[in-house]
């Protein structure tokens, strides 16, 4: 590798996989047993977790790397359902860490295509005992307790530690969230296929009903460049909607940025140094690119008329005290 060469815009090698319910296709993740490859430029056929270990926050920015270290810290997949996906429940970071050694796992998703039959279960309808939980599971019966939705194309759904959720019919997502690929399964319709965690991730889940806050409209106002779906500590998520070329740039290097093309096509065009040539790095649906927080003056440029993409960024996190609700950090000093 050149650790004196300024950095550029990645694209990745994705790596698929099949299951009961369908398949999934992660477009960027750096999980150890799937490590995304680097798929253009001088860096090309090297892994993420290898391009992380060498240029660290010049990659992912000060903030990212603070937290995560040298693990890259979210990850992108395209998930198509044809049937119906286990029940998952995802824990927190800190009763990850505590138990696991592992980060936690807040996600989104994105919903890109629904059949009339596609239904989402995020959460319960109602206030929901544990008992009853346990023994509608036990009797394969616990889609009664289960908020249904009929899922609309351009519709996303914010995922947080403790929600029960899964998918069902025929429909395609986008999920970006943390990397982390620890979660679990507490119902899988008797399929018998995969072990289920339902005793193991029970303390886990919220059992109230759940919050409509957590979804955001497919309605777009005319005009909009960008509409904000998601701000949590592990990510925030932006969806762009790109008629004409738009200049990003901030006067310091704050966060790596990932562009996810659901449609269209687009470029990055980043300027040379002496502003007298650009280099252009294409993205086109079903591929993400990745910023690093090296670059932070370029124009993303569509190539087809209302590419339509998700920016994926890490924005200033500060941990609190779980007794003060004060910065930890300045508790420390």
């Amino acid at each position: 590798m050149f650790d004196d060469k300024k950095l550029y815009p990645f694209k990745f090698i994705p790596v698929s996989s099949e299951t009961p319910w369908g398949g999934d296709r992660h477009a960027i993740a750096d999980l150890g047993y799937i490590d995304s490859m680097v798929d253009n430029g001088w860096l090309g056929g090297n892994t993420l977790a290898e391009v992380m270990q060498t240029y660290l926050e010049r990659v992912v920015g000060e903030t990212a790397f603070e937290w995560y270290g040298t693990q890259f810290p979210v990850l992108v997949k395209f998930l198509t359902v044809r049937g119906r996906t286990s029940l998952h429940v995802n824990p927190d970071d800190r009763t990850a860490e505590e138990r696991y050694d592992a980060f936690g796992k807040t996600a989104l998703w994105y919903v890109t295509e629904a059949g009339e039959d596609a239904r989402l279960w995020m959460g319960f309808g109602r206030d929901v005992s544990p008992t009853e939980f346990y023994e509608k599971c036990l009797a394969g019966t616990v889609e009664d307790l289960l908020n249904v939705i009929r899922p609309v194309k351009g519709e996303s759904y914010l995922i947080p530690p403790g929600l029960v959720h899964g998918a069902s019919g025929s429909l395609s997502l986008v999920e970006v969230s943390e990397c982390s690929d620890l979660f679990f399964r507490v119902h899988d319709w008797g399929r018998g296929e995969r072990e289920t965690h339902l005793e193991e991730a029970f303390d886990l889940i919220d059992f109230r009903p759940w919050d409509r806050s957590l979804r955001h409209g497919a309605s777009r106002k005319e005009g909009r460049v960008t509409e904000r779906l998601a701000a949590t500590p592990a990510f925030t998520v932006t969806e762009f909607t790109l008629s004409d070329p738009v200049h990003i740039f901030s006067e310091e290097e704050r966060s790596f940025q990932l562009y996810a093309c659901l449609h269209g096509a687009a470029m990055a065009e980043v300027p040379s140094e002496d502003g007298r040539s650009s280099e252009r790095y294409p993205v086109k649906a079903g591929e993400v690119l990745l910023v690093p927080a090296e670059v932070h003056d370029f124009f993303l440029v569509p190539s087809d008329r209302d590419t339509l993409l998700l920016e994926t960024i890490l924005e200033p996190r500060v941990e609190t005290d779980s007794y003060t609700g004060e910065d930890a950090r300045d508790s420390e000093e």
